[in-house]
């Protein structure tokens, strides 16, 4: 049976300016039997592409799956030029890049959809971030379920994790490049390296997951960094939700790799501060689970989004 599929640039204003945010849909939100999933890719500043296994749960569990581009990521609105894409505003109009704008995007978008009333979301890395503040700072009472993939509780302990990992299989020159590059194309080369022990260990690189890394992070002269270089030299720099996780009132599943950059002490903190949670660790897996493992990890999510 064909899936539908629709693809739109929803509307998105924020401090008065027009964005717009670049969405797919799988499935059919008029279908009430299921309630629709919210894919929330990671980066920040990757895409969705390499969320797109995704899709096996609209076609095996006729469950809607939403995907999206955020706001200066990949096809939706940039805040520089970019690939033809024109930003919406002048330089001096650009409003501040931080979790607000995130979550104030995802809202938008689930009232362009109509889905308030019943959803679900995964985040994967960055995406389980903008999850967590998403469900703490809004409260929303149409949330379901939560699922946070190789996700962090706060960004310390991610920094904690990839220095620890990156001194056990980067050289210096590589280690520097990857905290502190001296060009796009030498950091992008240290996170391959990086990767292909605890980010995506699949041979060869799914085609969905290097495209995603292209937009933020490529060899060559055609990435805008944006949002990632104001994240995390912002807000996001020292960002942590431990101390707020009681406030997560909805069911939560925690998933992360045994070779995960996510190590365990990186999502420890989710376990012990949502009131409903469960924790599964994929055996086979690094950053990745959603294509290194897919069928198992599918599997899960199916039945957890079913309780």
């Amino acid at each position: 049976m064909a899936l539908n599929e629709r693809i739109e640039e929803v509307p998105f204003v924020y401090y008065g300016i027009t964005y717009k945010t670049w969405v797919k849909v799988v499935g059919d939100l008029r279908d009430n039997t299921r309630t629709p999933l919210i894919v929330l890719h990671g980066g920040p500043g990757l895409s969705h592409d390499y969320m797109m296994p995704h899709i096996d749960l609209a076609k095996d569990s006729s469950i809607p799956v939403i995907f999206y581009d955020q706001v200066g990521s990949a096809r939706s609105s940039h805040f520089i030029p970019y690939r033809g894409i024109v930003p919406p505003h002048t330089s001096d109009e650009t409003p501040p890049i931080t979790i607000d704008l995130f979550v104030a995007e995802l809202s938008n978008l689930i009232n362009h959809l109509k889905i308030g009333a019943a959803f679900d979301i995964v985040g994967h890395s960055w995406g389980g971030v903008l999850g967590v503040e998403y469900a703490i700072r809004v409260q929303p009472p149409g949330l379901k379920h939560l699922v946070f993939v190789s996700s962090l509780a706060s960004t310390a302990l991610w920094g904690q994790s990839v220095m620890q990992l990156s001194n056990s299989v980067l050289s210096p020159e590589y280690r520097n490049e990857l905290f502190q590059p001296s060009s796009m194309g030498k950091h992008r080369e240290a996170l391959d390296k990086l990767h292909a022990v605890y980010g995506c260990t699949c041979v060869p690189v799914p085609d969905e997951v290097k495209r995603s890394l292209d937009y933020a992070a490529s060899e060559k002269d055609v990435c805008d960094a944006t949002v990632p270089q104001k994240m995390f030299a912002g807000e996001f720099g020292t960002w942590s939700c431990v101390d707020r996780l009681d406030r997560v009132l909805v069911p939560t599943l925690i998933i992360n790799g045994r070779h995960d950059l996510a190590q365990d002490f990186v999502v420890q903190p989710f376990f012990e501060g949502i009131p409903k949670v469960k924790w599964v660790k994929m055996a086979k897996s690094s950053h990745m689970a959603i294509w290194e493992e897919r069928d198992q990890y599918m599997s899960l999510l199916a039945q957890f989004l079913g309780e």
